[in-house]
């Protein structure tokens, strides 16, 4: 007989709990699930510990601990997993933007004017065909994108010298 009126108590409880749950909003169900949580924790190991099982579960984590401790030294490559979720999912986000923008801007066209392109270089005008391919390597070697540099200025620098060797042969 106890044990129907301890079934009806939970079931209950668990109706209560759910009509509550429904009624609050994103914040408030996170932090209930983190109450909840806690709470099915505790009830839990009171259980074990009056029905005089909880030798058990002690016995269960001492078992695990020498694994554990082998683990452990992999704990330092959690902050990679991350960084590898998170570009893995920039990725997942790229291409269509990339599509987006190879569709308004056609591939080869010079974006770079003439004055911009020497003032790209570092150059005066009338400067020679040598001057502008020494300039180039300088910068190149600096700001490529292998080097700590980014696309945008490696792209800049190649329309520059492409621009400026084509006006001058």
């Amino acid at each position: 007989m106890i044990r129907i009126v301890i079934i009806a108590a939970l079931l209950l409880a668990l109706f209560v709990l759910l009509k509550h749950f429904a009624s609050l909003n994103a914040a408030g169900k996170k932090k209930f699930w983190a109450w909840f949580m806690f709470a099915l924790f505790f009830s839990g190991v009171l259980l074990l510990t009056v029905t005089g099982r909880l030798h058990v579960v002690a016995a269960v984590i001492a078992g695990a601990i020498p694994f554990l401790k082998r683990l452990l030294p992999l704990v330092r490559y959690i902050p990679l997993l991350r960084r590898f979720y998170r570009e893995r999912k920039l990725k997942q986000d790229e291409p269509a933007s990339q599509d987006e923008a190879s569709k308004s801007k056609p591939i080869g066209t010079s974006t770079v004017t003439i004055a911009e392109a020497y003032a790209v270089l570092g150059l005066t005008e009338g400067a020679s065909r040598q001057e502008v391919i020494e300039a180039h390597r300088t910068l190149m070697q600096k700001l490529h994108p292998d080097r700590g540099g980014n696309d945008y200025l490696a792209a800049q620098l190649n329309q520059s010298k492409d621009l400026l060797l084509s006006r001058i042969s």
